[in-house]
C-alpha cells in the first residue's frame, strides 16, 4: 500500500460535493484556485472584482475559482457465484483492487462507500473518510463470501435510487451477465455519475482446457449442460469470448466511461495500477 502514498483518484467531469476534499469542482465561487475571469454583472458580489484589471482597462470583471470539492466514491464488488470458482483467483483479485481503490480513496479524505453485489445490494459499508477507516473496508471485504447470479440492473436501481450524491463508481466484475449491458446501466444513467468498470478475466475462461465428452454446469444457475467439445468447438468460443471482452470495452467507451480488464495470471501491482494510470485515473 506505500507505493499508492501521494497517488490521488482523478475526476474526468466535475461533481457535487459538500465537504472539502482533494478533487476539483467547477462551481465557481470563493476558492483558492483561480479559473477564469467573466464580466461583472449588477448583483455580483464585489468582493470578487479584480481591481487591477479596471485600473488598466476601466472595465469591471470578476475573478471566478474553482472549489476542492468532496467526492463521494463508490466501490461495487461482483460477490456472485461466477466470481467465485476456487482456482480462479477472480474474487480474491476484485477485492484487491477494491482495497487499492478505498485506500487511495481514504488516504485523499473522500468518502468512500464499498457495495457487494449479486442479483441486488448484498452488502455496504456506508460512506468513511480518513486513513484511519482502512481496517473498516479491510474487515468488510474479508467478510464477503460468493452467491447468487448477477443482477447489476437490479443493484444500480436499489443502490443509487436512493438518491445519493453523484460521485465516481467503481465497477468489480467479471460481466458474464444474462442482461445486455445496456439494460443493466440503464438505471445508473440518469443519475449523473462517473462510472468506471474493472473487468475481471480468468485465463480459462477465457481460454478453457477440456476435450471430449463433458459436463458444463453454469456456477450461478447450476444448470447443466452435456457436450462434446473439439479444437473446433474451442476456437469457435474463444472467439465468442473475445468478441464479448470488446464489446463490453466498446459499451463502456461509448458511453464516456473508464474501462480497464485485469487477468488473474498477471502481476497484479503492474496491471492495475498501470492500466489506471493509463485510463487517467491516477495522478
Amino acid at each position: 500500500m506505500r507505493r499508492l502514498d501521494g497517488i490521488s483518484l482523478l475526476l474526468r467531469r466535475p461533481v457535487a460535493g459538500h465537504l472539502r476534499g482533494q478533487h476539483r469542482s467547477r462551481r465557481t465561487g470563493v476558492g483558492m484556485i483561480f479559473a477564469d475571469y467573466r464580466p461583472y454583472s449588477s448583483g455580483d458580489d464585489i468582493r470578487n472584482l479584480d481591481w487591477a484589471t479596471y485600473m488598466r482597462l476601466d472595465r469591471l470583471v470578476l475573478r471566478m475559482f474553482e472549489e476542492e470539492a468532496d467526492t463521494p466514491i463508490y466501490i461495487l464488488v461482483d460477490n456472485s457465484a461466477s466470481m467465485g470458482r476456487s482456482d480462479s483467483g477472480k474474487f480474491e483479485m476484485a477485492k484487491k483492487f477494491a482495497a487499492v481503490l478505498a485506500y487511495v480513496g481514504l488516504l485523499n479524505h473522500d468518502r468512500v462507500s464499498l457495495i457487494s453485489f449479486s442479483d441486488g445490494v448484498v452488502k455496504e459499508m456506508p460512506g468513511r473518510r480518513g486513513k484511519n477507516q482502512m481496517w473498516r473496508a479491510m474487515h468488510f471485504l474479508e467478510s464477503l463470501k460468493n452467491e447468487g447470479e448477477t443482477h447489476l440492473g437490479n443493484t444500480f436501481r436499489k443502490y443509487f435510487g436512493a438518491g445519493r450524491t453523484r460521485g465516481l463508481v467503481f465497477v468489480i466484475s467479471d460481466f458474464l451477465l444474462e442482461q445486455p449491458l445496456e439494460d443493466s446501466f440503464q438505471p445508473i444513467l440518469q443519475y449523473g455519475h462517473q462510472v468506471f468498470a474493472t473487468h475481471v478475466i480468468d485465463p480459462e475462461e477465457e481460454s478453457p482446457h477440456i476435450d471430449g465428452q463433458v459436463v458444463l454446469v453454469d456456477s450461478e444457475t447450476r444448470e447443466a449442460l452435456s457436450a462434446h467439445v473439439t479444437e473446433g468447438t474451442l476456437a469457435a468460443y474463444r472467439l465468442e469470448f473475445d468478441k464479448h471482452r470488446g464489446k463490453t470495452e466498446a459499451f463502456f467507451k461509448r458511453s464516456g466511461w473508464g474501462y480497464i480488464s485485469l487477468r488473474t495470471d498477471e502481476d497484479f501491482e503492474t496491471s492495475a495500477l498501470t492500466s489506471l494510470k493509463k485510463e487517467g485515473m491516477f495522478r
